[in-house]
């Protein structure tokens, strides 16, 4: 067996035990992949992990298609949904309900959780059994072809868990060598780029905004401008986009919590887009995390690296659209935050209110100080 293998799984468990470290923070110590991480334990069997170490884990690779996988899961009953990307992470207890595929687009649409899936970017996927005390933790988990995850599924005691292993025999890869190879990725600097296209018209931008008759179109505004989504929301004007502080963002979720105003929080990244819907309760910040801990649903912000925030209206045929949206320091999307509303309808007067009000109280606060 490769030494290079046996090293990683060894660090794993040695990580994992004495430092608590999570998959993501271990593979970024050991300078790899986390699907790579993942990879090295694919070939383990249980008795040979609980004879190396007492730290069981061990990988089955599936395979595809990864969309028909999917299909399949409501047969696990409740389990944990995660998706986030490196600023977020977005965790959801429910079971996967309405599954449904158009073209490579996917959809999850079940009373509590709500994804869409983008599978052109589904490369790697794995059955990952881990030792944790007394207990088994059991998950799959999806990876795109630059080995980062795009999607998780944690099973929880009262899962199917039985489902599980009949599903992971079905969908068990006949390869089951340890070794993969992942793509590199390429420092992409387009997002943070500040200079518009030579043939840009802010009039026409501006006239195919206002023309916008759901949210949705905003992808393909943004296409036909050539612009992203930073320099979009830097280059409409403050009818549409205006930036928000991190003491506004705070108190749009305090404000909501208290007034009790149910929210839409999205957390992507190109391959998965998880959605809650709900009033949230707990609010807590843990060291340079602004958490959302609630029953079912657990929201977790670097706080750091929200570099910055946008109050965003985009017009439909329901009404202006009210978003606050997160970005990092490339113009990247964190997360996107709404009132809750379904298709046809307006959207909350209450969230408008609220968030044009946190507007407001930074606008006279700034100011004050300007005094």
């Amino acid at each position: 067996m490769c030494s290079q293998v046996i090293d990683i799984r060894q660090s794993f468990a040695s990580l994992r035990l004495e430092k608590k470290l999570r998959h993501r923070e271990i593979s970024k110590f050991l300078g790899i992949t986390e699907a790579e991480l993942i990879d090295a334990h694919v070939g383990v069997s249980r008795l040979t992990a609980m004879k190396s170490s007492p730290h069981l884990a061990r990988a089955t690779r599936l395979k595809k298609p990864y969309s028909e996988l999917i299909s399949l899961m409501e047969g696990l009953e409740e389990v944990l949904a995660l998706t986030r990307n490196e600023y977020a992470v977005h965790e959801k207890v429910g079971t996967y309900q309405h599954v449904s595929k158009q073209g490579e687009v996917g959809v999850v649409h079940g009373d509590l959780i709500d994804l869409r899936l983008f599978y052109k970017h589904w490369e790697f996927a794995y059955a990952f059994e881990e030792g944790k005390g007394d207990a088994l933790q059991r998950s799959i988990q999806f990876f795109d072809e630059f080995g980062t995850a795009i999607h998780k599924i944690f099973l929880l005691p009262s899962s199917e868990h039985n489902y599980f292993e009949q599903l992971v025999d079905d969908f068990s890869d006949v390869n089951q060598d340890s070794g993969i190879h992942v793509q590199e990725k390429l420092q992409d600097t387009s997002s943070c780029n500040i200079t518009l296209p030579e043939d840009f018209s802010l009039e026409e931008f501006k006239q195919d905004w206002s023309r916008m008759t759901d949210s949705h179109e905003f992808f393909d505004l943004l296409k036909k401008h050539g612009l992203n989504r930073l320099q979009a929301l830097q280059t409409i004007g403050n009818h549409y986009a205006q930036a928000l502080t991190q003491s506004s963002m705070r108190q749009v979720f305090e404000s909501a919590k208290e007034q009790k105003i149910s929210l839409m929080i999205f957390v992507g990244n190109r391959g998965a887009l998880q959605i809650h819907t709900g009033i949230i309760h707990r609010i807590v910040d843990v060291k340079a995390w602004f958490n959302i801990l609630d029953p079912g649903f657990n929201l977790h912000l670097d706080i750091e690296k929200i570099h910055q925030i946008w109050l965003v209206r985009k017009p439909s045929k329901d009404g202006v659209i009210t978003s606050m949206e997160l970005l990092d320091n490339q113009g990247e999307m964190i997360a996107l935050v709404f009132g809750e509303r379904h298709l046809g309808e307006p959207e909350l007067a209450a969230w408008r209110h609220l968030v044009e009000g946190a507007l407001e109280d930074q606008f006279n606060q700034e100011l004050s100080m300007a005094d």
